[in-house]
């Protein structure tokens, strides 16, 4: 049997709030972030000051994983991956259209106005060819990424002033964008279905931590100076992003 409390303790200026779950089969703490918000499972004898003792060393933790969760806005979309289905690409909504076909041993996705045609074996396996669609799907969102995001990254590079960043498109589920010490950028392909200007936005968040790594004052007065009304992105970025994730 399990036992379930909710608790919270104050750390980093925040408030973690945390579902504590005892069940008699534990012998340790476990600590998990996800969209649902931090769950704690721990063994039934254990006191709840060591419970909120251990949650808090792990405070710093906690608020990175939220934070992440948070800029990607809300739960992750199911897709079923069958015609008729929505998808987004530059903010625009584009419906899903699959067509049976002899020879489509590689689903390669195409558009067509305002339609993404997906060409399927018939009479596959559902499991399989959903799995077909979306490799199809990832594979044409990552080529347009490809063909759009370096060159909103030179415009960024040269309103800032610095020279053209190293940009790598890469596959993370948890942030849109990210920026390492050397400068070198990466961007989330998913990122693609958003509307351009919040592209802009999180491309000209991480350019500004080639001038300053830290969220400093620095930071963001580099980032005013380009994006005047970057907050109001952010919050449209915050609404939309669960529409990208799948």
């Amino acid at each position: 049997m399990t036992d379930a409390a909710q608790h919270s303790i104050f750390f980093g200026g925040e408030t973690i709030v945390f579902l504590v779950e005892r069940t008699a089969r534990r012998k340790t703490v476990a600590i998990s972030v996800g969209f649902d918000g931090v769950r704690v499972l721990a063994p039934s004898d254990l006191e709840d000051d060591r419970v909120l003792g251990i949650v808090r060393k792990k405070g710093a933790w906690l608020l990175r994983k939220q934070a992440a969760y948070r800029e990607l806005g809300g739960q992750p979309v199911a897709k079923e991956f069958v015609s008729g289905e929505t998808f987004h690409y530059l903010g625009r909504q584009y419906r899903l259209k699959l067509i049976p076909d002899e020879s489509a041993v590689v689903t390669r996705v195409a558009a067509r106005g305002s339609t993404l045609v997906a060409p399927v074996l018939p009479n596959g396996h559902a499991s399989v060819q959903r799995a077909a669609v979306r490799s199809g799907l990832k594979h044409w969102y990552r080529a347009r990424a490809i063909q759009h995001f370096p060159a909103r990254t030179r415009m960024i590079a040269d309103m800032l002033g610095i020279a053209v960043p190293p940009l790598k498109i890469v596959d993370q589920s948890k942030r849109w964008g990210s920026c390492d010490a050397h400068g070198r950028i990466r961007l989330n392909w998913r990122l693609i279905m958003a509307p351009m200007h919040l592209v802009d936005y999180v491309i000209s968040h991480e350019a500004c931590h080639i001038l300053e790594y830290s969220h400093s004052r620095r930071f963001w007065r580099s980032l005013q100076v380009i994006m005047p009304d970057y907050e109001k992105r952010v919050r449209e970025l915050d609404r939309l992003g669960y529409l990208f994730v799948w």
